[in-house]
Order: structure tokens, then C-alpha cells, then sequence
């Protein structure tokens, strides 16, 4: 049996996992002094980058570029359903974090989808990035520079395929751009979640439409967004100038406001929007971002 095999017995989650830790358990932060827990330690630190923070179990938590403090704040604000028995798919899954907590909270089936992240070469980015800034020129979206991409080894994968394997977890993956999903490819879906990847999409409502057709009972969107001053009743799009304005990357485009995204929602072909989070009030400056939820219903 190999390694990940047997912690896998051992973790939240995992197969065969308890609900809570028994005595003798490590104090959270605390790695166990175990060869397999060490073992697991190094293979975390292998993975040269983490987006999510996730607990592995024996004290092992991937230092990811979101704290788990911010991921369980942030799955708390997405009002879940009630995903037992139900069929999951994680848009955009990154390291699982999400797909992994669907799992855990009774889905049934979870499907992790994901391209651009898995395929990316975060090295030669980082480096193209760099040359950028030392040119004093704007970078151009990834997707135009083929020498980013690795989709033969999918070298962003490597902590989705990690944290499954220590987690002992059945959740699912399929490597596919979002803008090309379609039932007939993955399938429909009763839950899906779409979480932070709206305002990565040149054309938003194409690709809620693509969202609308694998989903059967409802769609939980989180995006970056924007309420303007003066506008609250009409639907408005702040657009992002290519890495210049939000987090300095190529691939951030639209913020819409809260009537904006329910009007593309329902443009979609959703037949109802629940909007979750309020915009900032007061208003002081002409426009406010912020990270907004909704639930649209088929």
C-alpha cells in the first residue's frame, strides 16, 4: 500500500476518515513527527506553487496563496445548498479546495474542471512577467504565447492530483477550457460552481451561457464586481484595461454591477437570480469593487 493510500484512512474526508480527531491527534499547525507525515510534507513543498490552503491531515496544510481562514469565510458566504446526494461541478477548480468541500459536504459525484491553470508553465509566466515590467510593456493574455503552456505534463495539476490522492478523495477531474464546455463533453450537472471566474471571460455572456447548459438545478456564481455611483438599477460593466488594473493581469476583463449580472443570468437562459451579497453603501467614490454571489436557478 502505498504511501498516500495509507494516510488517506487518516484525513478529513478521506475514506474511512472520522468526523473528529481522537486523542493523540496533532494540535492544528502541528505536523506529526511520522515518516509518513514528513513524507507528505515534502511532497507539498514539491509543488512550486498553491493557490489553496488545504488541511491533508497528520498536520499537513499546503501553504496556499489563499488562507484557509479566506476559503472557509469565502464557502461560508456562497450559501450552499444542500449538496447531498446531488452531482457537483467545480468550474475552474484550481487545487480543489471547493471541489474537495463539495465532497465533503455529501455530493454524490464531483467533476473538477480546469485548463488554463493546469496547463500553465507558472515559471515561464513568471518570467515573461518580468521581462514585461523590465520593457515597460503590457503583457499580452497567455493564451496568445504558446511557449506558457505545457498541456502535455499539466504542470499546474500537480497539487489537484496531490491533495486527491492524500485525501483519498473520488472527486473527478476533466482538463477542458470552460469556453468549450458543453453537456454533450461534460456532462449536466445539478450543482455547479462557477467561483471567480466570470470576470476572467472576454465575452460574459457566452460563457454563462456554456454554464447554463451543464447546469439542472443551479449555478453558484462568485465574481469580482463593481457598483457605481448614481447606476445602482441599471446594468453597468467596469472593463479591465489588460494588466493594468486589477491584480496587474492580462486575463481580468469585466466586473459587472449586480443588475448587470442578473441580466446576463437571465440572457443566459436562468430563469431566476438570487443575489447574495449587497454593494458597498454608502457610496463614496464613483465606483467600488467587490466580490459578489448569486444563485441562478435553471
Amino acid at each position: 500500500m502505498s504511501l498516500l493510500s495509507r494516510v488517506a484512512g487518516k484525513l478529513p474526508g478521506g475514506h474511512g476518515a472520522k468526523a473528529h480527531a481522537g486523542p493523540g491527534a496533532p494540535a492544528r499547525g502541528a505536523v506529526l513527527d511520522t515518516p509518513e507525515a514528513r513524507e507528505l510534507q515534502e511532497r507539498v513543498a514539491a509543488v512550486p506553487f498553491w493557490f489553496h490552503s488545504l488541511e491533508l491531515g497528520m498536520g499537513v496544510v499546503t501553504p496556499g496563496f489563499k488562507s484557509r481562514e479566506i476559503h472557509h469565510r469565502e464557502l461560508a458566504s456562497f450559501q450552499l445548498p444542500d449538496l447531498r446526494g446531488k452531482s457537483v461541478l467545480d468550474v475552474g477548480a484550481w487545487d480543489g479546495f471547493y471541489s474537495f468541500s463539495a465532497e465533503r459536504l455529501g455530493a454524490e459525484r464531483v467533476v473538477a474542471l480546469d485548463y488554463h491553470v493546469w496547463g500553465l508553465d507558472r515559471d515561464a509566466k513568471n518570467r515573461y512577467k518580468a521581462e514585461c515590467k523590465a520593457k515597460g510593456i503590457p503583457q499580452r493574455h497567455p493564451k496568445h504565447i504558446p511557449e506558457l503552456w505545457k498541456f502535455d505534463e499539466l504542470p499546474g495539476k500537480r497539487g489537484f492530483d496531490l491533495a486527491r490522492a492524500a485525501l483519498g478523495s473520488r472527486v473527478d477531474s476533466v482538463v477542458r477550457d470552460a469556453t468549450k464546455m458543453d453537456a454533450a463533453t461534460v456532462g449536466q450537472f445539478d450543482v455547479v460552481l462557477y467561483l471567480g471566474v466570470l470576470y476572467h471571460m472576454e465575452n460574459p455572456l457566452e460563457s454563462l451561457k456554456r454554464v447554463r447548459e451543464v447546469t439542472k438545478e443551479v449555478a453558484v456564481i462568485e465574481t469580482e464586481a463593481a457598483a457605481f455611483r448614481g447606476f445602482k438599477d441599471r446594468p453597468m460593466c467596469e472593463f479591465f484595461h489588460p494588466s493594468r488594473q486589477l491584480a496587474d493581469d492580462p486575463t481580468n476583463f469585466w466586473a459587472p454591477n449586480a443588475a448587470a449580472l442578473a441580466g446576463l443570468c437571465e440572457a443566459a437562459g436562468f430563469s431566476r437570480v438570487e443575489l447574495l451579497t449587497p454593494a458597498p453603501s454608502p457610496l463614496r467614490v464613483p465606483v467600488a469593487r467587490y466580490r459578489l454571489v448569486a444563485h441562478a436557478y435553471v
